[in-house]
């Protein structure tokens, strides 16, 4: 939901003329919310713009601040529709980049005051925030931020090519090395560095097979096992794949469910395409369709097969990674 405030009959026509797209809030749409009532639409907009004095807007969020993470983007414009300022969730929340947004349909000045985007330099949380990076510690990406603006050097340890664009930033070569104050470790590993910060790829995907009955408790134990094996963060789980009709087998759904992440699910024939990679039983292939479900599964999300197929308990799981 996006919302947007006005405390004019200016800001009103303004708000008509160019956020048509925005849930209209103020006395000329019959809806003026006190500073009381605002908190639930502060909890539940993705997006506020407040079409009046910045102070007005920051008297309003200011009681139902909660984190960067949450919060939603908040932008003031002018009641001249001259200036847009995002004030609140810049980065993580959007706010500058609806703030460009918004300028330009009023055809006005977006005026951006987080340090990175005034030095010309891509924040750490936003650089994360685009490629889907898991954030270990915010505190800790603060601290980050603030040496890239005072301009010290980023240690930067990372198992896939990308880095922020900072001309300060020093790759080295081994996690170990990153592992000090100003150090930053992007790794799916399950790494626990001391030091650094550490941003986890959501990159591996999971493929399962499963028999009637099986439980929740066995899954998420195979799951666990599986990724203690093969030295992965669980939080590098970016999706779980399965056959169609296994799509709402309870104990899949629920362990998605506590997970976080989504589950797809194939016909035999989509899977089929994956085949030849995977060994196959002869009567999977006569009961379902495709001779390898978990490992033609898997292969749906990631390209490179770290774990072919391992079965307990009435589940057959394989473990597949994004290529670098």
């Amino acid at each position: 939901m996006k919302a947007v405030l006005c405390f004019s009959p200016g800001a009103a026509q303004l708000a008509k003329k160019h956020l048509a797209d925005f849930a209209p809030y103020g006395k000329a749409f019959g809806n003026s919310p006190d500073r009381n009532s605002f908190g639930a639409l502060f909890r539940a907009a993705e997006a506020l713009v407040f079409i009046g004095a910045a102070g007005i807007a920051v008297r309003y969020i200011a009681p139902w601040l909660a984190d960067k993470r949450t919060d939603p983007a908040v932008v003031v414009i002018d009641p001249a529709g001259r200036y847009v300022i995002p004030i609140l969730s810049g980065h993580l929340g959007g706010a500058n980049a609806l703030a460009k947004e918004l300028a330009e349909r009023l055809s006005a000045e977006a005026v951006l005051t987080t340090a990175s985007d005034v030095l010309g330099y891509e924040a750490p949380d936003l650089f994360a925030q685009k490629r889907g990076y898991v954030i270990d510690d915010m505190a800790a990406m603060r601290w980050i931020a603030a040496r890239m603006v005072a301009g010290e050097a980023i240690y930067w340890y990372s198992e896939r090519d990308a880095g922020p664009q900072y001309p300060h930033l020093i790759r080295v070569r081994t996690p170990e090395e990153a592992d000090r104050p100003g150090g930053v470790v992007v790794s799916e590993r399950d790494l626990s560095p001391e030091h650094a910060l550490k941003l986890v790829p959501r990159c591996v995907h999971l493929g399962v097979g499963s028999k009637k009955g099986t439980t929740e408790a066995d899954l998420m134990r195979l799951l666990e096992n599986t990724l203690d094996v093969l030295g992965l963060d669980r939080r590098a789980i970016r999706a779980v794949h399965t056959i169609d009709i296994k799509r709402k087998e309870p104990s899949i759904v629920a362990v998605c469910e506590e997970l976080g992440v989504s589950l797809y699910g194939y016909s035999a024939a989509q899977l089929s395409q994956n085949a030849c990679r995977c060994s196959e039983s002869d009567f999977v292939k006569r009961t379902v369709g495709v001779g390898n479900v978990s490992c033609s599964a898997a292969l749906m999300g990631g390209s490179e097969l770290l774990a072919e197929k391992i079965a307990e308990r009435g589940f057959t799981l394989s473990v597949t990674r994004e290529e670098k």
